[in-house]
């Protein structure tokens, strides 16, 4: 048992029960006991952000090609996959349907489809959620830590987390990670699940950093996060995290 509360993220809308980044997928979420909604977003050629994981169309739409080299009213000619005609929903969308909900908005920001950050999305999603009213609303999220600085010089979000995967973690070590973090003012980090132990956490948090997990998508690593009470972990089957979580009293 843990002493607080794990939080629960639903993964791109929940990409294991729904279509991921879908309006199926958000509104489901709304009615789930979930903490956050988790989702990815790339600029569009008139300066919107479209919610979408891929930095290309081919894999969730009946689009090919870029996500970033189209309009937004060319994004909407499209349809997601697996869906009744819906299609990719801005940023403004998705924030429209959680602000009447207590579920906090967790935004990855992605870079194109060669791994370039996009210089224009952290102002982008700034002035965004400023104008909605979100900013407090929302944790911002990046494996690139330098796309973290770049929000913070236009603006404080609810949180900042840097998503580490296990490469960079192997790499140059579990201390020289929270060095950086704390060196770019991040003040959480979010580990692959496979990587999440008890000394990772207390490692972390004796630093004073945040440690959330991500890629918690079948029981057993749900319960690991759990049972390890980690403060959010990701996972694209947020019903059953929420339902195992309930019924293991965490």
């Amino acid at each position: 048992m843990t002493e607080h509360k794990t939080h629960i993220a639903s993964h791109r809308g929940g990409a294991l029960v729904w279509p991921e980044n879908s309006p199926t997928a958000f509104h489901n979420t709304t009615k789930l006991d979930v903490e956050q909604v988790e989702f990815d977003v790339h600029p569009t050629t008139d300066g919107r952000l479209a919610v979408i994981h891929d930095a290309t169309l081919d894999r969730t739409t009946d689009g090919s090609g870029p996500v970033a080299a189209n309009s937004f009213a060319q994004l909407q000619r499209l349809t997601l996959k697996g869906t009744q005609g819906e299609r990719i929903p801005s940023l403004e969308d998705v924030v429209d349907i959680f602000l009447p909900t207590p579920i906090t908005l967790r935004l990855e920001i992605k870079p194109d489809h060669e791994r370039r950050p996009y210089p224009q999305s952290p102002r982008m999603v700034i002035e965004v959620l400023k104008a909605k009213g979100a900013l407090d609303r929302t944790v911002v999220t990046s494996f690139q830590i330098g796309t973290l600085d770049d929000v913070r010089r236009h603006g404080m979000p609810k949180g900042l987390i840097w998503l580490v995967v296990p490469q960079v973690l192997t790499d140059i070590g579990l201390r020289s990670v929270i060095d950086v973090a704390r060196a770019h003012g991040v003040g959480a980090l979010s580990l692959h699940q496979s990587v999440l132990d008890s000394e990772t956490l207390l490692a972390v948090r004796s630093a004073g950093l945040g440690i959330g997990g991500w890629a918690a998508h079948d029981d057993e690593p749900i319960r690991k996060m759990l049972r390890l009470g980690v403060d959010v972990f990701t996972s694209d089957r947020p019903n059953r995290a929420a339902a195992l979580r309930a019924a293991g009293g965490w």
